[in-house]
């Protein structure tokens, strides 16, 4: 069975259980077949699928304008980056069987075949596709972009890189600024007035940390330190010390770093006497589910990212169906699919009108909106690190309203 939710008037919920196929979708798949939600796979076991998004939207008739939807979505699905552009893949036709009505395609291109994301575009194009999903890496969406625009094609990235937005293209990546901004509002209201921050020398460490003195001051704060580090041990290892230097004068640590270089970084802390009373602070690099146990003086710390208990449904179902669990990345691939199949089963056209509904929509990722801008809106959780797992401390937003753009 499949649970939907869907928000009438953005206030009260509503349930409605739906029989839901009980096929697999494929595992495997090439850049030429086109699926659709009534020609899944001959053969697999059951497939119990995950909670499906819906707009925040009363469930008023539509005028049917969009009689058969064709959607491409571009990945890498050859290459070193093969892997990863599977499993969103996989994510994507997961949505197609849960969410997609008769008249639905998605129509998958490979953008590390022979002429890159550029001739995957002109496929999508050529074979009739009224949205773009994709490319994934950032590099990609220019060429992607010259072929969209030119054919009136609205496309959604799922690129984290919000310089990329303009009318009719969408940043759905989980962008950090906002990350940044929600976590420092709330260690700030819980009590941090003296931040600190010890950020990687990269571009993305320039974003967040723009991102975080910007979030410090709009929340009367004070940067007391700010130390950037290269990408060496004897840098990391400099600036930890002189960041554990002056402990006593912070309340808030922000450390924008995942996987080795933050256990590093955290067991560095530690060794020159950093202790728990300064809270630390991270982004959605953080979200993986093994953070507690990488080292004792992450336990505690806060980040800001998607409530995890709306894609639980997802992963366990992903699992089940292909052996494995699904990446991170994978949820932006469903929602945006899902939102295609959910606006082409009301018949609504892929125009700015119907992507830019105000109330938003809810996803495995929580709500969200897009912009006639370029951006998408989400609301965001803050968890807490534990050695069992993220605790959410404060829930994310169920709605927009009251949040006029």
């Amino acid at each position: 069975m499949m649970l939907l939710l869907s928000v009438s008037g953005c206030a009260n919920i509503e349930r409605f259980i739906n029989p839901v196929s009980q096929k697999k979708p494929a595992s495997q798949t090439t850049n030429q077949q086109a699926y659709a939600h009534d020609s899944g796979p001959a053969s697999g076991q059951p497939y119990s699928a995950a909670p499906v998004i819906v707009p925040h939207m009363p469930p008023a008739p539509v005028p049917p304008s969009l009689t058969s939807a064709k959607v491409a979505i571009l990945l890498p699905l050859s290459g070193a980056n093969a892997g990863l552009g599977q499993a969103m893949l996989n994510a994507a036709q997961q949505a197609v069987f849960d969410a997609a009505g008769t008249n639905f395609q998605l129509l998958p291109h490979d953008t590390a075949a022979a002429g890159g994301a550029e001739a995957a575009a002109r496929a999508a194009a050529s074979e009739g596709a009224q949205l773009i999903i994709g490319p994934l890496f950032a590099t990609d969406v220019p060429a992607v972009l010259a072929v969209a625009q030119g054919s009136g094609i609205s496309v959604l990235t799922l690129s984290t890189d919000a310089a990329l937005t303009q009318r009719g293209v969408y940043v759905m990546g989980l962008a950090p600024g906002p990350q940044v901004a929600r976590v420092v509002a709330y260690a700030a209201a819980h009590g941090a007035r003296r931040f600190a921050a010890l950020v990687p020398n990269t571009p993305y460490g320039s974003l967040v940390g723009g991102a975080f003195q910007t979030a410090v001051a709009q929340n009367g704060g004070t940067v007391v330190d700010y130390e950037t580090f290269d990408a060496t041990a004897a840098s990391l290892t400099s600036h930890a010390k002189a960041i554990a230097g002056q402990r006593a004068t912070i309340d808030a640590l922000f450390l924008p770093e995942a996987g080795a270089n933050l256990k590093s970084i955290a067991d560095q802390l530690a060794a020159a006497g950093m202790d728990s009373h300064v809270h630390l602070l991270g982004t959605g690099l953080w979200d993986v589910p093994d953070l507690g146990t990488q080292s004792a003086l992450l336990n505690g710390g806060w980040y800001a990212a998607p409530d995890p208990a709306a894609r639980q449904t997802f992963i366990a179902n992903y699992s089940s169906a292909y052996g494995q669990q699904p990446p991170r990345l994978a949820t932006l691939a469903y929602d945006a699919t899902a939102l295609a199949a959910v606006l082409a089963k009301r018949g609504s056209r892929y125009d700015e009108v119907s992507l830019t509904n105000p109330n938003g929509f809810a996803g495995l990722d929580g709500i969200f909106r897009l912009t006639a801008s370029g951006t998408v809106e989400r609301g965001l959780a803050v968890d807490e690190v534990t050695p069992e797992g993220a605790r959410v401390v404060d829930p994310a937003p169920v709605s927009f309203v009251g949040n006029a753009r």
